[in-house]
């Protein structure tokens, strides 16, 4: 690529404010971009639709979202170790949908009755809407609605038990199938023809019990990569190293690399987006910290030959280009890449442990010569961690997470020249990230956050060109609330005090959290949300049955403004002796 890259701000703006975008957007254009970052919020053409993790603080995450019956599904993620955070001790994930994207209503009760499942992934088929719980205490959990609004447990009969801890759902040749995550006697994979009854296709991990967790990326509903006619999964297993496995029919599964293509222990894969006729895929590498290696890209012509194509996040620097995306926009692929987290994220006194360094954004015409588009963070230090890049419609947007200066959200028609359309008005020091989902229409940007809850904005005009096609970048991962997926803590208000450990959590399980949130946490929290990414869905078919039924929605919310394992649902690193994950808060086996 030639030329020099340039890095625009404008507003998005109702088309009566032309003559003002335009005088925005000089006015800034004169300004270097670092100053620019440094902007009080950039929120006009924007409202506030959700605050305060929609009714309670404690719902900090969305891990998982799906279009059913004209409305747009969010799952939410609740749990002890959000308490520390948030001040609530509401725990169970909740289920809301919206139909319009401002008023959003809650489905059922939390955890769909049960405490202990605290989120739940989100998937359609055959006409009917389900709901994965992910729940650590006695196994996860199948729901299933044929309206949106009652929801009935399936029975997975003698499939299912403690350890199945949560699942990553998709579809794939007209089937539904279920990631499992089991840290004690290995991943699974269960698989129904009718969305009724299930079958094991794989148990045991495939006899090997340290695979733990099941990762597979694109729209729950059309999954990918599918390279030469199969799908392709990640694998965690941190013992050994991360593995890929691949199926043409979803029946029959069979292992590709392993080991962590070499690296062994400590590393995750992921294979991620088809470019020209290869098979691409990122490795992630956990280690002690200030020796935090950076990410390596492979690629395949035949899914068992892999080369290296990008390598220790091209050696920026220990931290830098920890995780990574990678998607594709007219014609070029491009690898988004963030930090560590430098933030100690203790309950109630915010310190960091580093001064910040801002993402970088790369791009390739062949997958082998790559160029970084832009400065640092787009001029912001702070700016340490981006999203995976989202293709909506013919447009490419990029959330960046920036804890000091407030969240922001870039768009771009062509890869190279970005403008800022979206900056947070109060950044927030718990923040967790969050990215852009479009619905009829409109672009709804998600934050999370630890303390202060979930909080949505809407572009108040049409600013998406609705199409079939405009929701998933290729590189984003499905429905976050199972095998390896999908993550959060608590959260809090806007404005509460310090946050205190109490109820379920003791000193000791405090202090292990606090040990280990300068690892992965918040850049994994992207990795988490970019699950959360579902495009339009319906397809039709037969009825499901089972028993136990929910109630139906209930609440409005309101529209105001060491050496060191991997965790087996999202893959960040943990002590040996924690109690729970920083990042998505499941607990660790075999702890005490």
């Amino acid at each position: 690529m030639s030329g020099s890259i340039s890095v625009r701000r404008e507003a998005l703006v109702r088309p009566g404010r032309a003559l003002v975008a335009v005088a925005i957007a000089c006015i800034l254009l004169a300004t270097t971009a670092a100053a620019g970052a440094a902007a009080a919020g950039k929120t006009e053409g924007w409202t506030r639709v959700v605050s305060r993790g929609l009714t309670d603080p404690n719902n900090s995450y969305t891990p998982s979202s799906a279009r059913f019956n004209d409305h747009l599904y969010l799952s939410t993620i609740a749990n002890p170790a959000g308490t520390m955070y948030s001040g609530s001790d509401k725990i169970g994930g909740e289920i809301w949908r919206t139909a319009d994207g401002i008023k959003w209503e809650q489905i059922g009760r939390p955890g769909l009755g049960d405490r202990n499942n605290m989120s739940f992934a989100l998937v359609t088929f055959r006409d009917r809407l389900y709901a994965v719980s992910t729940n650590t205490e006695t196994g996860l959990e199948i729901w299933v609605s044929s309206d949106g609004l009652r929801f009935t447990q399936l029975d997975p009969g003698t499939l299912s038990g403690k350890h199945d801890s949560g699942a990553n759902p998709f579809v794939f040749r007209d089937r539904l199938i279920l990631g499992v995550t089991n840290s004690v006697d290995g991943a699974q994979i269960w698989v129904s023809d009718d969305g009724v009854s299930f079958k094991a296709v794989v148990t045991k991990g495939m006899d090997d019990h340290d695979n733990n967790g099941i990762q597979v990326w694109g729209d729950p509903q059309a999954p990918g990569p599918v390279f030469r006619d199969e799908l392709y999964a990640g694998v965690s297993n941190p013992t050994a190293g991360g593995e890929i496995w691949r199926t043409a029919d979803g029946l029959q599964w069979e292992r590709a690399p392993d080991k962590g293509l070499g690296r062994g222990r400590k590393s995750v894969i992921y294979p991620t987006i088809v470019f020209q006729d290869k098979i691409y895929t990122v490795r992630i590498i956990a280690g002690t910290l200030n020796d935090i290696r950076g990410l390596d890209v492979y690629r395949s012509g035949d899914g068992d030959t892999w080369e290296k194509v990008v390598s220790d996040g091209f050696g920026v620097g220990p931290e830098r280009n920890a995780v990574g995306f990678l998607s594709e926009l007219d014609g070029d692929i491009f690898l988004c890449a963030s930090t560590y987290d430098p933030r100690v994220l203790l309950p109630g006194r915010p310190t960091e442990r580093r001064a910040p360094q801002g993402f970088q954004l790369y791009r390739s015409s062949d997958g082998l010569k790559w160029t970084q588009v832009g400065e640092d963070g787009f001029g912001a230090d702070s700016a340490f961690m981006v999203s995976a890049l989202d293709v909506i419609g013919d447009t490419a947007y990029l959330a960046a997470f920036d804890y000091r200066r407030g969240d922001q959200l870039w768009r771009s028609a062509n890869g190279a020249d970005w403008h800022l359309i979206f900056q947070q008005p109060k950044a927030g020091w718990y923040g967790e990230g969050g990215g852009p989902l479009d619905y009829q229409g409109h672009l709804l940007m998600i934050d999370n956050d630890l303390k202060r809850g979930v909080e949505i904005w809407r572009t108040d005009a049409v600013v998406v060109a609705q199409s079939t096609t405009s929701a998933l970048p290729s590189a984003s991962p499905t429905g976050a609330s199972g095998g390896d997926g999908g993550a959060g803590a608590g959260a809090t208000g806007e404005d509460a005090g310090a946050a205190a450990a109490g109820g379920e959590l003791s000193g000791a399980w405090l202090v292990a959290i606090i040990a280990v949130v300068a690892a992965l946490a918040a850049a994994l929290a992207a990795f988490a949300f970019a699950r959360a990414r579902a495009r339009r869905s319906g397809s039709a078919g037969p009825a499901q049955t089972g028993a136990a039924a929910t109630d139906g929605a209930s609440r409005a919310a309101n529209p105001a403004p060491a050496s060191r394992s991997f965790c087996s649902a999202c893959g960040s690193a943990l002590d040996p002796d924690a109690r729970f994950c920083a990042n998505c808060g499941m607990s660790v086996p075999g702890s005490v």
